[in-house]
């Protein structure tokens, strides 16, 4: 089994999302693809140490830099919004609750895989030790996100242009993309 590298990297000639469905509709595809990644991986026999570690280091990346910007997306931006606007037992509410609420699970299961993919890419000869726990929990990942991103896509996303008037959609998609902006100045703080 070989890999092929795909950049899904947002700002490298990715179209920019005109809307933030759009937008969060793309980071389900890089959620989805990133998790078929990890199966590859805990599947993937005849393959370079080297090929290891670089896809364990891009799982890596994505979970630990982009799936936190797209949480907080649906915390931040997303969540409060819909809170403040539908009435308590909606259909919509009651989906961006859960939304929140699945995102525990999904962060405890991220941890894991996190661990995993960082040990590869330092250790990439333990692939054959590691293989059925990557496969375990890239497994439970896309039976948990299966539903999330579902849930999401078919009640909280298409309701978002009837809940919201076009300055607040835009408003929203302005935060979601500050969120992926790279500081201002080249020198920050770092503790």
């Amino acid at each position: 089994m070989r890999f092929r590298r795909i950049d899904l990297n947002p700002g490298s000639g990715e179209p920019v999302a005109n809307s933030p469905q759009e937008l969060l509709l793309g980071c389900h595809a890089r959620i989805r693809h990133y998790i078929q990644l990890g199966r590859t991986l805990a599947g993937a026999q005849g393959v370079s140490e080297a090929e290891v570690a670089d896809a364990a280091a891009a799982i890596f990346r994505y979970f630990s830099l982009a799936l936190p910007m797209h949480e907080s997306d649906e915390n931040e931006t997303l969540y409060p919004r819909i809170c403040a606007v539908q009435p308590t037992g909606g259909l919509v509410l009651e989906a961006a609750e859960t939304m929140v609420e699945q995102h525990r699970a999904i962060n405890e299961l991220t941890a894991e895989l996190l661990a995993l993919c960082a040990t590869l890419d330092r250790s990439p000869n333990r692939l054959a030790q590691l293989a059925p726990t990557l496969d375990h929990v890239t497994r439970a990942m896309e039976q948990v996100f299966g539903a999330h991103l579902h849930m999401e896509e078919t009640v909280i996303f298409p309701a978002l242009a009837d809940l919201f008037p076009p300055e607040v959609i835009l408003e929203m998609l302005n935060e979601m993309n500050d969120r992926r902006r790279p500081p201002r100045s080249g020198l920050h703080l770092v503790q």
